[in-house]
């Protein structure tokens, strides 16, 4: 089934909500950062009890570990959008195959088929 016009659409808008909500958290993220350290929320680990600052390093790495899956995706997102101003949304960027619509309403963002996708994750090239 070939992507109308309409659909793709639907799949442009989705995108553009997924890459703005993104954002919007990015830059939550940075004033939330920015606010602790004005006030001194930020410990040095000076007087700290040590499962505390543990705990507190542990949270720092989990936050570090969600802004980088954030940061892929968005570039996965913005990737796609480039796509469908090419005018190659749809289309696998290793086979040339059309991607079927329901992996594209799965994952708006895919750039190849789900074949052609497991064999990149195994390290296989075509």
């Amino acid at each position: 089934m070939s992507l109308t016009t309409e659909k793709q659409e639907e799949l442009k808008t989705r995108l553009e909500k997924m890459k703005q909500s993104i954002e919007q958290k990015q830059e939550n993220s940075i004033l939330d950062e920015s606010l602790r350290e004005s006030t001194g929320e930020i410990t040095s680990g000076i007087g700290n009890h040590l499962a505390e600052g543990n705990a507190e390093r542990v949270e720092r790495e989990q936050e570090q570990t969600f802004e980088q899956i954030d940061e892929k995706l968005l570039g996965e997102i913005e990737e796609a959008l480039e796509r469908m101003e090419e005018g190659t949304y749809g289309t696998c960027v290793d086979t040339g195959e059309e991607i079927p619509y329901e992996r594209l309403e799965a994952l708006p963002y895919a750039k190849r088929t789900a074949q052609a996708q497991e064999k990149y994750d195994k390290g296989e090239r075509f």
